[in-house]
């Protein structure tokens, strides 16, 4: 005989050992305890209806908690099926040590017809737990979650336990409860069984009730966790179309305009799918300004006026946000935003004041010098009195990007773009040389530029 066979015939021998001897060590630790704790046992109801039936029930109970505490679940199953149908609330243990005792058997069976008879065993086990002892919330969500792992074909069922659960759990929900219910919303609803609709408010409902854990100092890394994947679900599914959104949560702005968190989510959720040209947009967002001032919220609604071509309105907010912001990125970007509002509307003075305000705050602001170059470039009809101090300009605006990818190398592209296009338009050496000039030699650009450059001139 091999070691090996050796070593498996000894456990096998021990295990034999076990199997009979902790029911023997248990039965002598009951018969031993003191006369309070046997009377109490045997006084007590929820373990029979005699006392012969109530110290078996705590013999059975104690021989199962001990097969599970060494984790030998395999003989663990006959004194839990005893006290599962003979004494079934004398303790939470039969259905907290009963899951794993089950789950033990399901996923150890060889035979599939088995294996789902151990299936309908769980889920009875659910069911009687919260027969005897309540917290539906909390048992509907594990009965949802394990019907899904032992029985995929079993989805809406499984989904109508989970949304039993979120909905009495409430803030206290489960993170994998919620992960699920969202994933089973998303198959439900590309099976046609829910509409995008109901997607999408499963979805706003989850992440109100997520955040509302994470808001009342609930710091477990789990909660992080589970919004990001819910959000990845979420954003897979193509149920958060425009059209869907807006006739989900028109109405329900219209009922309750002043809901600081429901506007908070569907300005959010508008943004998150490209919506932010709708009414619904421009009227939830400027409604949760009202309510709760911020820069962001100003920079939000800058934002969403640009792409309306309000360009009032969207400098209105953008000055706004500029003046209550105080982190020094964030207010460099609402600079260099204002800075295209003006550039859109030709006023290009202040794109250049704008811009040289945000790299003021972020010196190796690359977009912001492209934008000035830009803003030269575009002023060059209307610079100087002649071809060749027109022409001139384009040294200005090429010194700017060049300077651009000199401080964030990653406009170089956008930069050198740039660059080759305005230095085809420089003055030739003909008409440099008329005007006095050759290459090489300092210029200043007059007008509004009023800058400093230096000669260069096409062949």
């Amino acid at each position: 005989m091999t070691e090996i066979e050796l070593a498996s015939k000894n456990h096998i021998m021990k295990t034999k050992m076990l199997k009979y001897l902790l029911p023997i060590a248990v039965i002598s630790l009951i018969s031993g305890h003191c006369f309070g704790q046997r009377h109490q046992i045997i006084e007590n109801p929820n373990y029979g209806p005699d006392s012969a039936s109530r110290m078996e029930c705590a013999s059975n109970l104690s021989i199962m908690n001990q097969y599970v505490k060494i984790n030998t679940l395999e003989y663990a199953y006959d004194s839990w099926r005893s006290c599962f149908y003979n004494c079934p609330q004398a303790s939470k243990n039969i259905y907290i040590h009963g899951a794993k005792i089950l789950k033990y058997k399901i996923e150890n069976e060889p035979d599939e017809n088995m294996k789902q008879a151990w299936v309908d065993s769980l889920m009875m086990l659910y069911d009687q737990r919260i027969e005897y002892f309540k917290q539906p919330g909390y048992v509907y969500g594990m009965k949802g979650v394990d019907l899904l792992r032992y029985r995929k074909a079993a989805i809406e069922e499984a989904y109508g336990y989970l949304e039993k659960s979120v909905d009495l759990r409430d803030e206290k929900v489960d993170e994998s409860v919620a992960v699920t219910f969202i994933s089973t919303s998303y198959i439900l609803m590309q099976q046609s069984i829910i509409g995008p609709d109901v997607m999408i408010t499963n979805y706003v409902k989850i992440m109100d009730l997520l955040e509302q854990k994470t808001a009342s100092g609930d710091n477990d890394p789990k909660i992080a966790q589970a919004i990001e994947g819910i959000e990845k679900i979420f954003a897979e599914s193509g149920a958060a179309d425009c059209e869907s959104l807006i006739s989900i949560f028109a109405p329900k702005f219209q009922e309750n305009p002043e809901d600081i968190q429901f506007l908070k989510k569907v300005t959010t959720l508008l943004s998150q799918t490209s919506c932010e040209k709708s009414e619904l947009y421009a009227q939830t967002a400027e409604k949760l300004f009202q309510l709760e001032p911020s820069a962001d919220a100003a920079a939000k609604l800058g934002g969403l006026f640009a792409v309306k071509e309000d360009y009032t309105k969207s400098s209105q907010y953008y000055k706004q946000a500029v003046e209550t912001e105080t982190d020094a990125v964030k207010k460099a970007f609402y600079y260099y935003q204002l800075g295209k509002i003006a550039f859109q509307t030709k006023d290009y003075s202040s794109v250049r004041k704008n811009c040289l305000a945000a790299i003021n705050l972020k010196s190796n602001y690359g977009e912001a010098y492209i934008l000035i170059g830009s803003a030269y470039a575009a002023s060059s009809p209307t610079c100087g009195s002649n071809d060749f101090e027109k022409k001139a300009v384009y040294w200005a605006a090429v010194d700017k990007f060049a300077k651009a990818k000199a401080v964030d190398p990653t406009v170089t592209e956008v930069a050198d773009e740039q660059i080759k296009a305005y230095s085809q338009r420089f003055p030739n050496n003909e008409n440099a040389f008329f005007n006095g000039y050759t290459d090489g030699q300092s210029y200043t650009v007059g007008g509004w530029i009023n800058e400093t450059t230096t000669v260069r001139t096409t062949k």
